[in-house]
């Protein structure tokens, strides 16, 4: 049975430790480039309608994709951009289709993964070797940072973000961007 997009994103962070103490200049700099649009709602928590620049930094695959950027008369669904800050860091997986990570010694998929998903490094159940949890493979499936841009309803690997959007939030904020898909 097929899975609703209201329940999967796209996630954007930085690819190694990075800490940011503001959002607003992000928020700022994402607006320039129209990535992102006005506030959805005031009261919401970091939650922007795309921009007019927005398909430009999306690639969606496949021949006809539907994307709905505001709510309709049938459904309060519809894909939009959250910004995400916490400190400290925070792992985010898709709660769906969960995968084990790779230990980044051995290679191999790591099963007591979940048991450590409040600590900062995990000890791999093949090989003994403690890591920090940035290191592990988590295959496009799960993200480690204090910072994330959600976007919303993007089932996994219907939409990629095009390198010219990861360069634009490399230069915004000096380290190297990547992303993965989580479903609730």
């Amino acid at each position: 049975m097929p899975q609703s997009f209201d329940q999967c994103s796209l996630y954007l962070h930085p690819a190694h430790h990075f800490s940011l103490k503001e959002i607003t200049p992000l928020i700022t700099e994402l607006q320039k480039f129209n990535f992102i649009s006005q506030a959805i709602n005031k009261q919401a928590d970091h939650g922007y309608f795309a921009g007019d620049k927005f398909l430009d930094y999306i690639a969606y695959m496949g021949c006809a994709p539907s994307i709905q950027f505001e709510a309709s008369e049938n459904s309060s669904n519809f894909c939009f951009i959250k910004i995400h800050h916490y400190r400290p860091a925070k792992l985010i997986h898709s709660q769906k289709q969960a995968r084990a990570p790779h230990c980044p010694n051995c290679k191999k998929p790591v099963k007591n993964w979940q048991d450590a998903r409040s600590a900062t490094s995990i000890k791999c159940d093949q090989c003994e070797t403690t890591s920090n949890i940035e290191s592990f493979n988590w295959r496009k499936m799960a993200g480690y940072a204090q910072l994330f841009i959600e976007i919303t309803d993007i089932f996994p690997k219907e939409a990629i973000p095009q390198q010219i959007l990861l360069d634009k939030l490399a230069d915004i904020t000096g380290v190297e961007w990547t992303y993965f898909y989580s479903c609730r």
